[in-house]
């Protein structure tokens, strides 16, 4: 895709609705299974990494917690332990994120992904194995499965009794990968039929906290990227758990999010004002066009949907369009290099979804 309580919930997870059809994928179109199909050689050989082998826990002291270091703090240099860290936006702590599962979650990803699309067009049996083999550790084994929460996600360190905070629910957007995955492996070895109804379990937990939870409900509630990107998983993950009434009211609920994120001129006061303003235009635009392609499937049209005050998709891949090309020349602040050609994707995307003449 572009570049997206267990055991009390385990009989509800399919309640509401008829779960995605399998080998149907959510979101991948058959170019991008087929990209991912092309990594198979090298994540068969990849090994399998989960979320209890960090070695610095969170909080709680439970292992099977995910955790995750906010990517813009760092140690105050005036305190002699560092704490509380202080935020620098823009300026990343590559070495603090490391330490936490978030490299984890693109491993799984990318693997399940890679392994599900071999599945898909070339019937390789080896790479469903594998691949069931990431999903069962994850989401399944007790001795290795996540818990499905973010409560630990993003952690300021000396912060809030070191728990996570809202920005930490952006941290998990590839899981859409490995529920495509797990609608690919239809037909392989990968999973029982028990275990793909239990995986989809797991994933109508990890919704329920997304719903519910006070961080949860916070990033619900964000009027920038982190909005979008609320959106763009629990519409996902609502999808995969059959939740398609619950899907449609996001996906509805996020024309209210356009007119108030897009200025008539395409323009995203919201993410200008960052240190990376190019960038982060570019990043809530693309959790944009996720949110368009889980509508589509729904009957929904937010491409070529434009909110009263005149705000619209397309006008904001059009303003940032001349920078495609030339990022260098963007007005206001952008730290991070960006390649000529940051915008292909989604500008692709915005041609594919015109309506016939």
């Amino acid at each position: 895709m572009t570049r997206s309580t267990f055991a009390k919930l385990a009989g509800l997870a399919l309640a509401a609705g008829t779960a995605a059809s399998a080998a149907e994928p959510l979101y991948w179109n058959q170019a991008e299974i087929a990209a991912f199909a092309a990594r198979a050689p090298e994540a068969l050989s990849a090994p399998l990494t989960t979320v209890v082998e960090k070695t610095q826990l969170a909080a709680s002291g439970d292992p099977h917690d995910y955790v995750s270091y906010a990517r813009y703090y760092w140690p105050d240099p005036t305190k002699p332990d560092g704490l509380p860290f202080v935020g620098h936006d823009g300026k990343h702590n590559h070495e603090q994120v490391d330490r936490g599962d978030r490299p984890r979650v693109d491993k799984i990803a990318n693997a399940v992904g890679a392994l599900a699309a071999a599945w898909h067009l070339h019937r390789d049996a080896a790479a469903a194995r594998r691949a069931g083999e990431w999903i069962r550790a994850w989401f399944l084994a007790p001795a290795t499965r996540m818990n499905p929460n973010l409560d630990y996600a993003q952690v300021r360190l000396g912060h809030d009794g070191n728990r996570g905070n809202p920005t930490g629910v952006l941290d998990t957007r590839a899981f859409a990968q490995v529920m495509d995955g797990v609608l690919l492996l239809e037909g392989s070895s990968a999973l029982t039929a028990a275990e793909d109804q239990a995986v989809r379990a797991w994933f109508a937990a990890y919704l329920d906290w997304f719903m519910t939870s006070k961080n949860g409900k916070a990033e619900h509630a964000a009027k920038n990227n982190h909005g979008s990107w609320f959106l763009a998983q629990a519409i996902a993950m609502a999808r995969f758990a059959g939740r398609d009434t619950l899907a449609r009211e996001l996906v509805e609920e996020d024309k209210a999010r356009i007119a108030a994120q897009f200025q008539p001129d395409g323009s995203q006061p919201h993410e200008i004002r960052r240190v990376d303003g190019l960038g982060y235009s570019r990043f809530n635009l693309e959790a944009q066009a996720v949110i368009a392609r889980h509508a589509k499937a729904l009957g929904i049209d937010l491409w070529n949907y434009t909110a009263p005050n005149g705000a619209s998709l397309r006008k904001a891949v059009d303003f940032l369009r001349p920078y495609n090309q030339a990022p260098e020349k963007w007005p206001t602040s952008q730290n991070e290099k960006l390649p000529p050609g940051f915008l292909d994707e989604l500008i692709a995307e915005a041609n594919s979804a015109k309506p016939a003449a």
